[in-house]
């Protein structure tokens, strides 16, 4: 399993650290996110539902919002991941507090079974958020080795772009009370554009791609992958 790590996947949305004045702008800080997962009985019902509460974000502060729709490796049918992106932890806890996703209003509540809501701190950040096609992996690594696999990973990113796969980007993210689901892992994700420009790097690498010593190295630290999903995330709000 660690054979097919960073490429491809942690997001959307999402799961991206960095704060942006519209979709696939320049990195703005490093930031953080909040999350809610739900189960959805309609999933295109309540996206669109979501995206029509514009109220919501502005009276949480968030700078921008989206959702990620796990497509392959999901837990249960519907499973979706309404995140939000922060300037700073302390924003994003400050806008956690002020909406509390199991009070949610009748209308809303009625399309979504909630699951639990987090927040994350990057540790290493996306250059720039912009969602797209996403692999997404919850990963259990030693503490004293932390350090060098996100360097490993920031020279993998570096390397896959520069073999002209120009949309790829990774980032890893530590959660905060997201309970007994995300205690003791970090959640590594993968980006591009589509699947694919995602499908376009995993061949690349069966194919002997130079970076591919990079990945394996990066592959080596993981003591285990919990959970390995592929995700569709998309931003729909940004504020004023």
């Amino acid at each position: 399993m660690n054979k097919l790590i960073a490429i491809g996947c942690i997001a959307a949305c999402s799961v991206a650290p960095a704060l942006a004045d519209h979709h696939g702008s320049d990195s703005m800080g490093n930031g953080a996110f909040s999350t809610l997962f739900v189960s959805a009985k309609d999933v295109g019902a309540y996206i669109e539902s979501v995206k029509s509460s514009t109220a919501i974000f502005e009276a949480i502060g968030s700078d921008a919002a989206g959702y990620c729709e796990t497509i392959s490796g999901r837990d249960e049918v519907g499973q979706l991941m309404i995140w939000n992106a922060f300037g700073s932890v302390t924003d994003a806890l400050v806008g956690a507090s002020k909406y509390d996703a199991s009070k949610a209003p009748a209308n809303m509540a009625s399309q979504r079974d909630f699951k639990y809501g987090a927040t994350w701190a990057p540790l290493k950040p996306f250059p720039r958020l912009d969602p797209g096609y996403e692999r997404a992996m919850r990963i259990k690594l030693k503490p004293e080795i932390l350090q060098a696999f996100i360097a490993t990973i920031t020279k993998m990113e570096a390397e896959i772009i520069a073999a002209g796969h120009d949309t790829f980007m990774n980032g890893l993210f530590v959660a905060m009370g997201g309970g007994t689901t995300e205690a003791g892992t970090y959640y590594l994700k993968s980006i591009t554009s589509s699947a694919e420009t995602h499908g376009a790097v995993i061949d690349d690498y069966f194919a002997g791609a130079s970076w591919g010593a990079t990945y394996n190295e990066a592959s080596a630290m993981i003591d285990e992958v919990v959970n390995d999903q592929f995700e569709v995330c998309e931003q729909f709000y940004t504020a004023n």
